[in-house]
């Protein structure tokens, strides 16, 4: 099984990081696959609805080419994916709307004569300054996108008002139990 984490925090060493790390840790040991790419540092655009995924399948997916191209098949190739960002403004992170917003190439959302992301499964792992409720639209707009694309939503979980002493202290371990157990339900 492999598990590819999308993580949209700015910060490579930040709270995020830290909750994917402690994850990742519990995947493992369940001998999962895990692999996690920054999408901060690379060159994502956001789609600037050209039109031209939706008018045929394009071999490159999309026609801007950045970063994402090589994000593609990773995102394909994966059991499950797991988009881990904090929340800013009651929204993901710009680069992980940017990253969804992309895939919708892999779609052709008129008539879904071609959905290569219809039965994917999909978690999110949040990381916040506050409590859950400022997660509430995100997680919203996350599930509304996964029901559209035919996606199977896992569940997501949260550190509110997160910080690194309390992820290395444990204080979210039952929390990241539950969830690891949870995604990996018939997968």
């Amino acid at each position: 099984m492999k598990v590819t984490i999308f993580n949209g925090s700015p910060r490579k060493q930040g709270n995020t990081s830290e909750f994917t790390n402690a994850i990742s840790k519990k995947l493992i040991e369940k001998g999962v696959k895990t692999e996690e790419i920054m999408l901060y540092t690379g060159d994502i655009r956001g789609c600037s609805h050209c039109g031209a995924c939706q008018k045929k399948r394009l071999p490159s997916h999309c026609m801007i080419m950045d970063d994402m191209q090589s994000l593609y098949q990773m995102f394909l190739d994966s059991d499950l994916v797991i988009l881990a960002t904090p929340i800013y403004m009651w929204q993901f992170t710009p680069c992980t709307l940017a990253f969804m917003n992309r895939l919708h190439c892999l779609c052709e959302s008129t008539d879904f004569s071609y959905n290569d992301m219809k039965g994917k499964k999909m978690a999110v792992i949040l990381t916040m300054g506050d409590g859950k409720d400022v997660a509430e639209p995100s997680i919203s707009g996350f599930t509304q996108f996964c029901e559209y694309y035919s996606i199977e939503y896992k569940g997501v979980v949260m550190a509110e008002f997160a910080s690194k002493d309390k992820i290395v202290a444990g204080e979210y371990n039952k929390q990241i139990d539950e969830f690891v157990n949870s995604i990996l339900l018939d997968v």
